[in-house]
């Protein structure tokens, strides 16, 4: 039987402890400064802190991983909305409309609205891991590759929110992504595909180097020719802090937002950068004026930050109590937890009550405190835009290059960024939206393999798919998805034409 109040004694002895307090403290801002360099991840952040901490407590040890995890997450918001370029791949979304709100001179608005839905979404779903954790994972434990490839499919539906005026190019461009996603070994049969004789193509396109390339280095170029500056931002604390009053205005966004970026955190193998794009199709979807979307309407960064933290806490359901990790954050950090002695799965409830008190308080601990940082830098993230643009280019260069080339020391993730980057700005050029392929990279392999795998079960049946009710539920979503977006787009149309008609008359 679990043993809550060996938990309950536990948090309190966690808030009262000042040794674990700092190390919080200390991996919430080393996981922000990670977050916001291009191409330095929440999960690269943790790896390294592993060694750091192997002669720690326990507690202390995890405490400053969780804090590295939850600002390493919120923290990829920064270079989003200032430079165009996601941190993280969870901030991919962000860049839609934060960017935009920089350049209108609300960069600190949307900067303050990022702290705060991330802060909300990270406190939802900490509310969550300590109700409802055992229930949930044992649903989502069911989840098998039917219901994964419906789930992708969802995904890859979002291309029509993210396609910016034309669907078409849209398409194009999730299909470009998706052909990307192809390259490698074949995740069946293990045949090789596309790789050129290359050894290094045989593991594909890392999702790393791709988000650097299409996002980073077009933006760079941009801003060498003079089209890529945003305008001076207004910093005032006033500006930057939302109203509790415009808080609860947003409040269904940030309550939608966060229960999905939950939902996907407990499914293993998903992520945050999935949440972020579901909460962000979500919140267009809902929204009073939609076609504000992409040109710096607030809700759109409110619903991709509220969603890819509130990941953090799902994530954690499934490594704490059935001992899967539900992103690759917490694999790394599951690592961590059996290096100091402690199983994830039932056991640790009953065995161990007191890591399980102390990792639930860090949570909302961690949540805290990235709040606060992010309050207090807030002056000095938007002083990077006073930098002249000659020197911020070389070192956004320098940076993404690094960060292509860290994540497998391996230098032809480096050429990868390169071309993936040269390919980016010829398709800004030509009108192409960017995100759609980065989502057919995402999506794209992992819709293919689990729709395999679905028709290996079945032997080839289809029905498969539409016997399952969850994947069933899913699919026909997906499917008023698509044709929502096509009626739109031909009344979109319709309308125009009619005006072009008027005028003429």
């Amino acid at each position: 039987m679990i043993d809550y109040f060996a938990i309950f004694g536990e948090a309190l002895k966690v808030v009262t402890e000042p040794q674990l307090l700092l190390l919080v403290a200390v991996g919430t801002l080393f996981g922000l400064i990670f977050g916001a360099l291009p191409g330095l991840t929440a999960t690269m952040g943790v790896a390294l802190l592993i060694p750091i901490t192997y002669t720690m407590p326990a507690a202390n040890a995890l405490g400053m991983m969780l804090g590295c995890y939850i600002g390493g997450i919120a923290g990829g918001a920064v270079s989003a909305i200032l430079l165009h370029i996601p941190g993280t791949p969870a901030s991919v979304c962000t860049v839609f409309d934060g960017y935009p709100l920089a350049k209108q001179g609300r960069g600190a608005e949307a900067l303050g609205w990022a702290a705060f839905a991330s802060g909300w979404g990270s406190v939802i779903s900490w509310v969550v891991l300590i109700t409802l954790a055992p229930m949930l994972a044992s649903v989502c434990l069911s989840f098998s590759s039917p219901e994964y490839a419906a789930l992708a499919f969802f995904g890859l539906t979002i291309i029509s929110a993210v396609s910016g005026k034309s669907i078409a190019k849209g398409i194009l461009s999730g299909l470009f992504g998706i052909m990307i996603s192809c390259i490698g070994l074949d995740p069946i049969y293990g045949s090789l595909r596309f790789t050129f004789g290359n050894i290094n193509l045989l593991s594909g396109i890392d999702t790393l180097p791709a988000i650097i390339g299409f996002f980073s280095l077009p933006e760079i170029l941009q801003g060498c020719t003079g089209k890529g500056n945003p305008q001076p931002l207004s910093i005032a604390l006033r500006t930057f802090v939302p109203s509790l009053r415009m808080q609860l205005k947003h409040m269904v966004n940030i309550i939608r937002s966060s229960i999905i970026g939950t939902i996907v955190g407990i499914i293993p193998a998903t992520g945050s950068g999935i949440a972020a794009y579901i909460a962000y199709d979500q919140a267009k979807r809902f929204s009073k004026d939609p076609d504000s979307f992409g040109t710096g309407n607030i809700d759109g960064v409110i619903a991709s930050e509220t969603a890819n933290n509130a990941v953090c806490g799902g994530a954690l359901v499934p490594m704490l109590t059935l001992g899967i990790p539900g992103d690759s954050v917490t694999a790394v950090m599951m690592g961590g937890l059996i290096i100091h002695g402690y199983a994830p799965g039932p056991s640790l409830f009953m065995k161990n009550p007191d890591i399980v008190g102390a990792i639930f308080t860090c949570v909302l601990l961690a949540t805290i405190f990235m709040v606060l940082f992010q309050l207090v830098g807030i002056k000095f993230f938007v002083k990077i835009l006073s930098v002249p643009v000659s020197y911020l280019s070389g070192t956004l260069v320098v940076l993404s290059l690094i960060g292509c080339f860290a994540l497998r020391n391996n230098f032809f993730d480096v050429i990868v960024g390169l071309v993936l980057g040269g390919l980016g700005y010829l398709m800004v050029k030509g009108g192409f939206p960017i995100a759609p392929a980065v989502l057919g990279l995402i999506l794209g392999s992992m819709f293919e393999s689990e729709v395999r795998r679905s028709l290996q079960i079945s032997q080839g049946n289809y029905s498969i798919f539409f016997t399952r009710p969850v994947s069933l539920a899913v699919i026909l979503l997906a499917m008023f998805v698509i044709i929502s977006a096509f009626v739109k787009n031909f009344k979109t149309i319709k309308a125009k034409k009619g005006r072009s008609q008027s005028g003429e008359d």
